[in-house]
């Protein structure tokens, strides 16, 4: 190999291994790649499919960063629980791993136990998913479902009356109760 610019030429051996997101073979049709040089950096092409599609790899990668991440904050090896890992398995990963990452170092510095719950999650990735939208719902130590219940009640009974001015008819209409109910519920409920 001649250096550019240089007289002599110099005995080398290496290896060189590039990424890329665009697919080469397209630009290089389109002409916005070099042809020759295509071919001279494809000799082994590895082709590796998004965190989304490659199934059982999420637990193995969860695994790797916590404990990168522990040891580099030199705090205790935190465990994730299993609906955890749920989540995180039906969540689709727009930032691939590197988004995985950046949210296991997250909990790994924001969760002060030692277990990761779906609680300590971020918001986005509760919202994608079924075991989230329970996780939201029913908290790990349970619910007074009567309670929920009640608090739901008023909270749209308090919208619709707000929305309508004060009028319970118009309010009734809205939430599609009869007067009578209607009436019920505010006395019920001291709305």
């Amino acid at each position: 190999m001649q250096r550019v610019g240089g007289r002599s030429s110099k005995k080398i051996d290496f290896r060189l291994i590039c990424a890329t997101n665009d697919d080469l073979e397209d630009l290089v049709r389109k002409g916005q790649f070099r042809e020759d040089l295509y071919y001279r950096i494809n000799v082994v092409p590895v082709a590796v499919p998004p965190l989304r599609e490659r199934d059982g790899d999420l637990a193995l990668l969860v695994d790797h960063f916590l404990r990168n991440y522990c040891a580099a904050s030199k705090k205790p090896l935190k465990t994730v629980q299993p609906e955890v890992l749920e989540i995180l398995e039906e969540y689709p990963w727009p930032g691939n791993v590197r988004e995985l990452e950046n949210v296991i170092q997250r909990l790994v510095v924001m969760v002060s136990g030692p277990n990761i719950t779906a609680e300590h999650l971020p918001q986005n990735l509760l919202q994608h998913s079924a075991s989230g939208q329970e996780a939201i719902l029913i908290p790990e130590d349970g619910v007074d479902f009567d309670a929920e219940m009640e608090r739901i009640e008023i909270a749209y009974l308090t919208a619709a009356l707000r929305r309508t001015g004060g009028k319970k008819s118009a309010a009734a209409t809205l939430l599609r109760l009869d007067g009578q109910r209607m009436k019920y519920l505010c006395r019920k409920l001291k709305v």
